[in-house]
């Protein structure tokens, strides 16, 4: 039977210091988490401040024409002037981008559409 040690080295002999950015030595109890979910801003209701790519829009206000269907890529490349296969696959990398952002939904695969802020009502009481 053949045994080999393993020599273990410590972060100092890599970084050289040790808590370079000011971390506690000992952990720290979470005592809350806050999230928030904001539904996805359609182009125009937008503040002026937030900046979008112009495909954005375009592509945003395709979708939102057809808000109760689902469109397929080549559907919403076709729309958009897109001919070529470079700029069709450029623009399937960014709707799968915008699709991981949460800001559309992927229904199958290269069919999207876009959520659509449901309305707030109060709850009907008896």
């Amino acid at each position: 039977m053949r045994l080999s040690t393993r020599i273990v080295k410590s972060g100092i002999s890599h970084y050289h210091t040790w808590n370079r950015d000011g971390r506690p030595r000992n952990s720290t109890p979470i005592s809350a988490v806050e999230i928030t979910v904001h539904p996805p801003i359609l182009p125009g209701t937008q503040a002026p401040s937030q900046t979008t790519s112009r495909r954005w829009d375009q592509v945003c206000r395709i979708l939102a024409a057809n808000a109760n269907q689902a469109m397929h890529t080549r559907g919403i490349a076709r729309r958009l002037g897109l001919t070529t296969t470079p700029s069709i696959k450029s623009l399937t990398a960014q709707l799968c981008y915008w699709t991981r952002n949460n800001r559309l939904i992927r229904t199958a695969p290269c069919t999207y559409k876009i959520p659509v802020a449901e309305p707030l009502t109060a709850p009907s009481r008896p």
